[in-house]
């Protein structure tokens, strides 16, 4: 079923692959929801701690029986993340009979890459594929990026050497040779890679970097194994959501995350 949209499904896909290949996000065992009927399956959820519920496809008449399923096995959620009205849907459902209140963490938009327009004339410096030798630097700015996107925090070491171990981590040197943006991407799934995460320090900033890191990545991908490649962006930042169209991205669908929080 998620495979038939494997763009709009990415995230769920990505967690399936990850967690088939022995990876994982924490400690705290992740848990997934589906529901079927004689059509197939028509719905699937999952949590992967400590992130909130994702609401990959939730049939409208479906959310209330997956509220109950979710309480039967006494699951706790910090939240929930996913299309406008399955997040309304579900929170409502969740929150009914509790002192528990909603609150917006975040608004995004899912963009997919149409045709890559590289910036012309590119920054100073060239992108270069990250190597052994820059694992700290990659786990330090991944750090960076969970605190101002306030994102929850995971284990970043692994991811940064994960990633530079599958050349999936590229950063941009200037013209002095000094590493001044990062830009990573997810293994590919069922075709299709998100980048994630893009970082340039605060003093790096305004000059580029980020678009033309970006652009490298998204390339990189598209020549090693991917058929699309895509990313999310926080709606509340016009600069990341102006840049990114300038490069190719097109807007697919938005996206809410809810987060569950005692009055």
């Amino acid at each position: 079923m998620l495979a038939r949209a494997p763009v709009e499904q990415n995230v769920t896909l990505t967690i399936v692959q990850r967690l088939r290949d022995g990876q994982s996000w924490s400690d705290a065992a992740p848990v997934f929801a589906w529901y079927e009927d004689g059509d197939g399956v028509r719905g699937a959820a999952c949590m992967t701690p400590p992130y909130e519920m994702l609401l990959a496809e939730v049939p409208a008449e479906t959310s209330d029986e997956l509220v109950e399923a979710l309480r039967g096995e006494g699951v706790a959620l910090p939240g929930v993340n996913g299309q406008l009205p399955d997040v309304e849907r579900f929170a409502g459902a969740w929150l009914a009979g509790t002192d528990l209140r909603p609150r917006i963490a975040f608004e995004q938009r899912l963009y997919a890459l149409v045709i890559l327009e590289p910036p012309d004339p590119p920054p100073p410096g060239r992108a270069r594929v990250a190597a052994g030798e820059d694992v700290d630097l990659a786990a330090g700015w991944m750090r960076a990026f969970q605190a101002e996107a306030g994102v929850p925090a995971t284990d970043v070491e692994i991811a940064a050497r994960t990633g530079i171990g599958d050349r999936r981590i590229w950063l941009w040197e200037d013209e002095d040779a000094t590493v001044v943006a990062l830009a990573g991407r997810t293994a590919t799934a069922i075709g299709v890679s998100r980048v994630a995460p893009v970082y340039t320090p605060p003093q790096a900033r305004r000059r580029g970097y980020g678009a033309a890191i970006t652009a490298a990545c998204s390339a990189d991908a598209l020549q090693r194994d991917a058929d699309h490649v895509v990313l999310f962006t926080d709606l509340a930042n016009p600069t990341s959501n102006s840049i990114y169209q300038r490069i190719g991205f097109r807007p697919v669908a938005d996206r809410r995350v809810v987060r569950f929080e005692r009055p």
